[in-house]
């Protein structure tokens, strides 16, 4: 780092690389960016916007090579992120890379172990973990406004942008898993997947999948690229009150419900519980663009050392319980432990 600024490589200028590179450069503690990208028509549109900007097609030499790059920020299809994590790391560059972080408990474990080893920071986009509303639905569930939570259900569908090299779970499911991670403590003690395969991409492209915890919380995540209409919503439902938590909604992100529920004798059952809403809240939150706050815990950590909030061992979270999800695909949507080891279970079969 010169002067407190610091050097970037961005690699990839797709889809998501375009919003990254928009809050790396808008950032004042950016330096030098580099740009890389196998597609020279997006080189070109790089230039097009930020005419300064340096972009090349040869990582090795631009970036790996370049002893003034600092730090390295990966957006590119989900396969390759393993092996240019790795690279980077092994090159001794800081890395954040697009969610999720690699493919395999294994393959994350190692990238943990050699940014470990080289004193470097691992960081991955959990891009909702960086979001207010999330950041205050974790406050009222960590100051037990909600009561304990008995359910959470989760709704992530659209129609496209299908992935070729990945299914719907680990495109869209991974971004619900990292905000039930983050909100909730305990880990899931089983999970178990259904999915519908699309035969032209030749990947699931419906999903639901289900997580059981020791608590007794039940968890359902429901996940499409075939839908419609675009949907991003998340119910939890707590002894005290239940909240509905709308990312599509412009505004009203947050909706809170109070409600009771009353033991009426009836003579047909031994007893019938009625249900009854009461009041309804909207509260107030900051909003802030949540991709801007992860390039800000980025550049912080590459110059403090502190360990962000999405790090290696959060990704590892994550990763798991989608590789158990994948793994129940393929074994007719079994139920799979997560606290235990895939090869253990497939002993038993």
């Amino acid at each position: 780092m010169t002067d407190d600024k610091i050097n970037i490589g961005l690699i990839g200028y797709g889809y998501w690389g375009i919003n990254l590179l928009r809050n790396i450069v808008q950032h004042g503690a950016s330096g030098r960016v580099v740009v890389c990208d196998i597609d020279p028509d997006r080189l070109r549109a790089v230039q097009s916007v930020y005419i300064n900007l340096e972009t090349t097609t040869d990582p090795v030499a631009d970036i790996w090579l370049n002893e003034e790059i600092d730090a390295v920020v990966i957006a590119t299809p989900t396969s390759t992120h393993y092996r240019l994590v790795k690279e980077a790391l092994l090159h001794g560059k800081h890395v954040l890379a697009e969610k999720p972080l690699a493919t395999s408990v294994a393959e994350v474990e190692e990238l943990i172990s050699i940014a470990a080893a080289r004193g470097l920071i691992l960081m991955v986009d959990h891009i909702y973990l960086y979001n207010p509303v999330v950041r205050q639905l974790k406050k009222y569930i960590t100051e037990d406004f909600l009561g304990r939570i008995n359910y959470i259900d989760a709704t992530r569908i659209n129609l496209g942008i299908y992935q070729d090299d990945v299914n719907v779970l680990w495109d869209l499911a991974c971004h619900d898993i990292s905000i039930i991670n983050y909100l909730i403590d305990e880990r899931p003690q089983s999970a178990r997947a259904i999915g519908k395969l699309n035969f032209n991409s030749k990947v699931e492209d419906l999903a639901y999948l289900f997580l059981e915890y020791r608590s007794g919380l039940l968890i359902q995540i429901n996940d499409s690229w075939a839908s419609p209409v675009k949907i991003r919503k998340m119910i939890i439902g707590g002894e005290k009150k239940m909240i509905i938590y709308d990312d599509i909604e412009s505004t009203n992100k947050l909706v809170i419900y109070d409600y009771v529920n009353n033991n009426a004798p009836d003579p047909t059952k031994s007893r019938l519980i009625d249900y009854r809403l009461g009041d309804i809240t909207i509260p107030k939150y900051e909003i802030t663009e949540p991709l801007s706050n992860v390039i800000a815990e980025f550049y912080d950590c590459v110059r403090t050392g502190r360990t962000p909030l999405s790090d290696g061992v959060n990704a590892l979270d994550t990763i798991r319980i989608l590789e158990r999800a994948e793994h129940s695909l393929r074994s007719n949507s079994a139920k799979i432990p997560v606290d235990g080891s895939i090869y253990h279970h497939l002993l038993l079969q």
